[in-house]
């Protein structure tokens, strides 16, 4: 007797579903990254400031009538403080990520296999974006006004088949069956343009 054996998803096959790369901040502009980076580190660094001063004591906690549970404060400004150091980490990868990322281009050329537009959650059944997305929220707003719209483009590269996640303005130039170049930032793959290089396939 045959035993059916279950093969796990590929990542390619798993990344079709999802609508996306598996990688941090994929489609993100490297512009955004920076801008982000600086705000989140400096709120973290303050987070982690404030929390230093109330371990060191430099807080006083008499007039606040809360010295008895100063154990208990000194405790959740610790972890806080550890939290914010993550906070600040993540930060600065992304920063870094972002200065990387900021002027380096990369060209692909290929055939437009797919041009979609995709909603966060496209890929469960029907019956469960039903019962999740057009759920009232209690003020008369649904999650559907809140999905997330993508923009997504699918090309036959050499490397074989790759997506994007690109802008509106961009994604007009995606017909599929044309061959286009893309160019994109080679980490974060932020598309900054398409360009048709011919007649779609179904074109005269």
């Amino acid at each position: 007797m045959d035993q059916m054996t279950d093969v796990a998803p590929t990542k390619s096959q798993v990344e079709s579903m999802l609508g996306r790369r598996l990688r941090p901040w994929w489609g993100s502009s490297p512009w955004r990254l920076i801008l982000r980076g600086i705000v989140g580190a400096v709120i973290f660094g303050v987070v982690i400031y404030a929390c230093l001063q109330v371990r060191s004591g430099e807080l006083d906690l008499a007039e606040t009538g809360l010295e008895d549970q100063r154990s208990t404060i000194d405790r959740v400004a610790l972890i806080v403080g550890i939290l914010a150091a993550v906070g600040v980490l993540h930060r600065l990868v992304q920063l870094v990520v972002g200065l990387l990322d900021a002027f380096p281009r990369k060209v692909v050329e290929g055939t437009v296999l797919a041009a979609a537009r995709r909603r966060t959650g496209d890929f469960l059944p029907g019956i469960v974006q039903t019962l999740w997305y057009r759920r009232d929220d209690g003020h008369g707003v649904t999650r559907e006004h809140r999905r997330r719209t993508r923009y997504e483009v699918v090309i036959d590269t050499p490397a074989g088949p790759r997506s994007w996640n690109v802008r509106p303005k961009v994604f007009r130039a995606a017909e599929v069956g044309r061959q286009v170049r893309l160019t994109a930032t080679p980490l974060v793959g932020h598309v900054t343009d398409i360009t048709p290089l011919g007649h779609s396939s179904g074109a005269p």
